[in-house]
């Protein structure tokens, strides 16, 4: 073996040792990398929205539905305060961000915090769209009782800001999907006019009304709309029948 070989084998060597040595910190600069994002994230999803000048949104109290701190395969609505306003889509937007953002604890979030409302639509005959980011669908715990959680919390929050949707069709980034996350079913539209009024629940810390108004770009072209010959199912604690 020539001395030049040997030499070259030792760099090599030493070369291996010192990235060996710089693993730990690379780790944890990815690491803090992350959670800066995560930070900046949050704070994203914590702006509140800015009411128009010369006009006052009155806040009012409406149910939020999370898992129950007592029972999390239940849900419990919990009263909060949030500047709806008059609209319907705007009310619904309001309500719906805040079930994603707001939640009073993590262990109580039932749809993933990546999740974004992309636009929601009401129709003057009550049908309603609400059409989400892939998150919803790709993050969400795949299973019967976990997507039918979401589905449940997504309904009874709607239900409680927005009683005139009467119907309400989910899609995943724009499109039509056939399941939320393998599981229930969303190739047809959801009846809600036949859930009963809820009783307010407990009031909500004042954080999660703080981080209700996330803001929220303007609709663009509507979805088209379910029609209303498609065939209904109640949001209920049963999942529900695939067509």
């Amino acid at each position: 073996m020539s001395r030049a070989f040997r030499i070259t084998l030792l760099l090599l060597i030493l070369a291996v040792l010192a990235g060996l040595l710089e693993l730990p910190a690379l780790r944890m600069q990815l690491l803090e990398f992350g959670r800066q994002e995560q930070s900046e994230e949050e704070a994203r999803r914590e702006v509140i929205r800015p009411v128009p000048e010369g006009r006052e949104v009155r806040k009012e109290d409406v149910n939020i539905f999370w898992l129950s701190a007592d029972d999390p395969s239940q849900l419990a609505p919990v009263k909060t305060s949030l500047a709806l306003g008059a609209d319907p889509q705007e009310r619904a937007r309001v309500a719906l961000e805040t079930l994603i953002t707001g939640a009073p604890t993590a262990d109580q979030r039932v749809l993933p915090f990546e999740t974004s409302l992309l636009a929601f639509y009401l129709m003057p005959d009550g049908s309603a769209v609400a059409d989400f980011s892939d998150a919803l669908s790709l993050q969400l715990p795949s299973g019967i009782a976990s997507e039918q959680l979401a589905l449940d919390a997504i309904t009874q929050t709607l239900h409680a800001a927005v009683p005139q949707a009467l119907r309400l069709r989910i899609l995943i980034d724009g499109h039509e999907a056939e399941t939320l996350a393998g599981h229930v079913d969303l190739s047809s539209a959801f009846d809600l006019s036949q859930m009963a009024p809820q009783a307010p629940g407990p009031s909500a810390p004042s954080s999660a009304s703080a981080q209700s108004a996330a803001p929220a770009s303007p609709p663009g072209q509507p979805a088209k709309p379910p029609a209303a010959t498609d065939q209904t199912k109640p949001a209920a604690t049963k999942p529900p029948p695939r067509e």
